[in-house]
């Protein structure tokens, strides 16, 4: 055979399937991709300080923030609560009923919350709740109203607090034996005094 000669290469259906296979698995990455990217867009609720600390007729101030994560934008309503919310319990200053964040954004604003010299010594819960379409995200604040407190102090005396009534409880008990001796002195003495040869 003289000269050159063309070489015909039939292409077999494993190479036809391979650029097919390669698009697909390309396109799976870059969906996967998007949506841990989409799932990833939210937003943080923080509150700081979140542990506060004053005395009955003081007020605590808490700053609360929304931020944007992963590029989220749009609207977060708010809403807030306290409990154990009885009689004198603390109140909470109006706070914003939504912000609306853009990529990257935070919004913040001060929470004040309010006792009197009447506000009983407990340990109270602030709940600020966030919620944007099916997403809901919430920040506490932790209130503790006693005696002792340092203003704005980050120091809960929680130890103090539950030691009240175990004293008071030692308190009844020394008392009750006290008095169950002094009953069992008393008893003594008027027999010795009616029958002193007992």
């Amino acid at each position: 055979m003289t000269g050159s000669q063309a070489t015909n290469i039939r292409p077999t259906p494993r190479t036809l399937l391979a650029i097919p296979i390669s698009i697909l698995i390309l396109a799976a990455l870059m969906a996967a991709t998007l949506a841990v990217h989409a799932q990833s867009t939210d937003f943080a609720l923080n509150s700081t300080p979140s542990v506060l600390c004053v005395n009955p007729g003081v007020n605590a101030v808490s700053e609360i923030s929304v931020q944007s994560l992963g590029g989220f934008s749009g609207t977060v309503n708010l809403g807030d609560s306290i409990g154990p919310n009885g009689a004198n319990a603390p109140t909470l200053s109006p706070i914003p009923s939504s912000v609306t964040l853009a990529s990257g954004q935070t919004e913040s604003f001060s929470l004040t919350i309010s006792t009197t010299t009447s506000t009983p010594n407990a340990l109270y819960t602030i709940t600020v709740s966030g919620l944007s379409g099916a997403t809901i995200h919430q920040a506490t604040v932790q209130l503790t109203v006693a005696a002792g407190c340092s203003v704005g102090g980050t120091v809960l005396p929680t130890a103090g607090l539950s030691l009240v009534p175990s004293f008071f409880a030692y308190g009844v008990a020394i008392a009750g034996l006290v008095g169950i001796v002094g009953v069992g002195l008393a008893v003594y003495a008027v027999r010795r005094k009616t029958n002193p040869t007992a």
